[in-house]
Formats: structure tokens, sequence, C-alpha cells
């Protein structure tokens, strides 16, 4: 699929209006922002603006900067401010609740969450 140390799929689910982002290995700058192009080209072809990313197989290998850096990165990229985004990690942590604070504190719709359909239940509530 790519030559990064992280794999992903992209579904939509049209019935929910929900892009699904499952990552797989280990995330770095340069997978994020390869997967997160991918991203921005499926919301942009479904209009869709939820999105449920699952991580809970995926190590991040990011530093304290890296996340710092990221929603200015992702908005680059083309990341939206109209997005709602649940994001799922195998645990919740210091590094998971800073980028959230980082992101939330920076506009973004974006929480994280350790339970799935948890997750699933917020993102696709209005």
């Amino acid at each position: 699929m790519n030559s990064y140390p992280m794999e992903w799929t992209i579904e939509y689910i049209a019935e929910q209006q929900l892009i699904c982002i499952k990552t797989k290995g280990i995330l770095t700058r340069e997978s994020a922002n390869a997967m997160l192009k991918d991203v921005v080209q499926a919301m942009e072809i479904h209009a869709c603006q939820k999105q449920l990313v699952d991580h809970r197989d995926t190590t991040f290998s990011l530093s304290v900067l890296e996340y710092y850096e990221r929603p200015d990165v992702n908005r680059e990229i083309g990341m939206s401010y109209t997005w709602k985004i649940a994001m799922v990690f195998k645990e919740l942590n210091e590094n998971t609740r800073f980028m959230e604070t980082v992101f939330r504190n920076r506009g973004y719709n974006f929480h994280q969450f350790d339970d799935i359909e948890k997750a699933r239940e917020w993102v696709l509530s209005e």
C-alpha cells in the first residue's frame, strides 16, 4: 500500500455519513501526513464532516513538539474546522490527552476515546 511504517484503510459508511479510518503500525510525522492527504480526499469525495479514527493497533512516534505542531500541519494539508473527529486509542495517556487539548484549543471538534462504541456514539450525535 505504501512505504510508511503505518498502514491505513479508509471506508465510507453512507447511511451514517461517516468516514472510518483504521490504522496499524507506527505513526510518524510522515505517515500521519500521507494518511491525512488520503483522508482529506475521502472527506471531499463524500462531502462528509464526521470521522472515526481507530488507532488501537498503532504506536505513536511523535515528539511533544510534533504533537503541538499537528493542528497547524493538518490545517495546511487540508483538515477542516468543520470536521467532527473521534479518535480511539488502546489506552488514553498523557500523550493522547495532550493531543486532544492542543487540537481543541486550536478550535477543532476533536475527542479521544478508548471505547470504539462510545466514540461512534459521540461522533454520530448532533
